[in-house]
C-alpha cells in the first residue's frame, strides 16, 4: 500500500546506515542505501522513498528483503550481468567453435562475412554489433585499414602538409633542433 510508512524493524541496521551512506560515494550502492536509511527511519513510504531516490517502487521492497533475509552487507553485492564469460547468448556451442575455426583460419575479412556465414549455414540471424563483438571476444582482429572519413575534403591532407611545413619554416628553428609537433584531432576540440 502506498499510503502506509515503511519500517524496516531491525535497529542493528539503523545504527550503521548513517554512516555507511556517508561514506559511499555516489552510485549504485549509495542509492540502495538511501533506499535502506530512509526505510529505517519508519517516516516515509514505499512511493516517497523511490521518488527520492529516483527508483522504481519495487527496488524499494526488493532492497528491504535482501537486508533482511541476508543482511546489509548482501544489499551492496551485484552479481555480474549477462552471460558467463565466453558464452554468446542464444547460440549452441557447436555453431560458436565453428565459427572460432573460421576465425583462425583467417576464413573472414570483415564481420560482415562472418554475419553472413551464420546466417546462411545455421539459420542464425544477429545484428552486427553482435556478430563483431563475438569475434572480438574470440581474438579477432581488423586485418585492413578502416576506410578514410566519407565527409573527408579532398587535397586537404597535401594542404595541411603544406601549411605545416611553411609555419615551421616561419618560426625560425635551426636546422638539427629537436621540436615536438602536438596534433589534435578535430572531432577531440569539440
Amino acid at each position: 500500500m502506498a499510503g502506509i510508512k515503511l519500517k524496516l524493524g531491525m535497529p542493528e541496521v539503523a545504527g550503521r546506515i548513517d554512516e555507511m551512506h556517508a561514506r559511499e560515494p555516489e552510485g549504485w550502492r549509495k542509492t540502495r542505501l538511501l533506499a535502506v536509511k530512509l526505510a529505517a527511519r519508519g517516516e516515509s513510504t514505499s512511493a516517497q522513498i523511490a521518488d527520492v531516490c529516483g527508483i522504481a517502487r519495487g527496488h524499494v521492497f526488493v532492497w528491504l528483503k535482501v537486508v533482511r533475509e541476508r543482511g546489509l552487507d548482501a544489499l551492496l553485492e551485484r552479481g555480474k550481468p549477462g552471460p558467463k564469460e565466453g558464452v554468446c547468448r542464444g547460440v549452441k556451442a557447436k555453431v560458436i567453435a565453428q565459427l572460432q575455426a573460421k576465425l583462425e583460419a583467417n576464413e573472414f575479412s570483415t564481420a560482415e562475412q562472418a554475419r553472413r556465414w551464420l546466417k546462411k549455414h545455421h539459420k542464425l540471424e544477429r545484428p552486427y554489433i553482435s556478430v563483431w563483438r563475438w569475434l572480438k571476444k574470440f581474438g579477432g582482429v581488423l586485418r585492413v585499414p578502416r576506410p578514410s572519413h566519407s565527409k573527408k575534403k579532398p587535397g586537404a591532407e597535401q594542404e595541411f602538409k603544406e601549411a605545416l611545413g611553411q609555419k615551421l619554416a616561419a618560426l625560425g628553428i635551426e636546422t638539427g633542433s629537436r621540436v615536438k609537433v602536438w596534433m589534435m584531432d578535430d572531432c577531440l576540440a569539440r
